[in-house]
């Protein structure tokens, strides 16, 4: 099973799709890598049911859920919000010569696990460096997957021991290519510019009209930074609420990490290409919402739990606690207090719901780092239980 599906990969990675920001700015390209695995544009669907259950008769999703390659039979590789995001960012890793990616995340990360999918179907090798988070079903998952895809996983407590270790990789192997958590840097925010055009063609083509507000959850900002850009030079005028995901370290952390990227990556494509205008960057269209944030990155919170087990059993589409369910959070709290009653509201869905199981579960996992046992030894966290 494993080698057919990996096989099947090659050919299908050769198929060249034009990106929609390449559209609009077709001189990109020529300074741009860019490698198309996404199956785009993900649908949007209307949430009827939902819609219903929480007073609001316009509530989208966009199905980021199925970035993921289509191969046939309507089997997705694993998808969310991260792939649209490699497709730049391993386009530059090949630019440069790489064989090598280094990546990090928590535990559980959906990143980590998108990076080593599709470094691996690209040829790379990958070394995952994790950190611990609060256990749960999906924590366990993907390392199972992490597994599977033949990435190397290291295991460190902190981000120091971790960023030495990762300077010391890059320092002796020069074919070494690093991708920081999420992907967030100005190459990766380009998959979250291109993903504004997608969404423009899609409101010009009648699919929804433009949204009043769109929901999204955020933590390292590259999505939240891209979308922002890219609805400036599209001409979208909806207004973004940012799902904060976790507790701020420093003070505006968020809104400050939006700033950096939107500004350095307007640069990096003013800088490609002149006609990509140089924009102020959107106070009035960006709402931070930090009431989902809880007391620590990856522990479930009752709202968060809610919102899983209404989405699950109204739309029988399954979210998560770290992520996609703290939008569908903010979003009920919002219909409860009758701001987005009359609204067209977008939820950009982000995550990866679907179930690998059946690649991973023979995995044993006692081949990934000891310090990773934990994970399968101790119980999940109570609210995972529950969702």
């Amino acid at each position: 099973m494993k080698k057919l599906l990996f096989l099947s990969l090659v050919v299908i990675f050769k198929i060249n799709s034009e990106p929609y920001l390449f559209k609009r700015f077709p001189t990109l390209q020529n300074s741009i890598s860019y490698i198309s695995f996404c199956d785009l544009p993900t649908p949007i669907i209307k949430l009827e049911n939902f819609g219903k259950h929480i007073g609001c008769k316009n509530i989208y999703m966009k199905r980021d859920d199925l970035t993921g390659k289509n191969v046939g039979k309507g089997f997705h590789l694993y998808g969310g919000n991260k792939p649209r995001k490699l497709e730049f960012l391993l386009a530059d890793a090949s630019k440069k010569g790489a064989k090598l990616i280094i990546t990090y995340g928590c535990a559980g990360s959906n990143h980590a696990l998108a990076t080593a999918v599709y470094a691996k179907e690209l040829g790379f090798r990958s070394i995952l460096m994790l950190k611990n988070q609060p256990n749960s079903y999906i924590v366990r998952h993907n390392l199972l997957l992490d597994n599977y895809c033949n990435a190397q996983i290291k295991f460190f407590p902190n981000n120091k021991v971790r960023s030495a270790a990762a300077e010391e990789i890059l320092a002796n192997d020069k074919q070494a290519y690093l991708i920081p958590t999420g992907g967030s840097t100005s190459i990766g925010v380009l998959g979250f510019v291109n993903a504004a055009f997608e969404l423009a063609a899609q409101i010009k083509n009648g699919e929804i009209k433009e949204p009043d507000f769109i929901y999204v959850a955020t933590g390292t900002c590259a999505t939240t930074a891209g979308l922002l850009l890219g609805f400036k030079a599209a001409g979208i005028k909806s207004k973004i609420v940012a799902v904060c995901v976790e507790p701020e370290e420093e003070k505006d952390e968020f809104l400050l990490n939006i700033k950096m990227l939107f500004g350095q990556t307007n640069e990096l494509l003013n800088k490609a290409d002149s006609s990509f205008a140089v924009f102020d960057f959107p106070d009035n269209e960006l709402i931070l919402n930090k009431k989902f944030c809880g007391t620590e990155y990856g522990l479930y919170m009752p709202e968060t739990v809610e919102a899983i087990k209404v989405f699950k059993n109204i739309e029988t589409i399954k979210l998560e606690g770290t992520y996609s369910a703290k939008p569908i959070a903010a979003i009920m709290d919002d219909a409860t207090a009758g701001t987005i009653k009359d609204r067209t509201v977008l939820f950009w869905n982000t995550y990866c719901g679907i179930d690998f199981s059946h690649l991973s579960n023979f995995y044993d996992y006692k081949r990934l780092p000891n310090e990773l046992h934990r994970y399968f030894e101790e119980d999940v966290q109570p609210l995972a239980k529950i969702s």
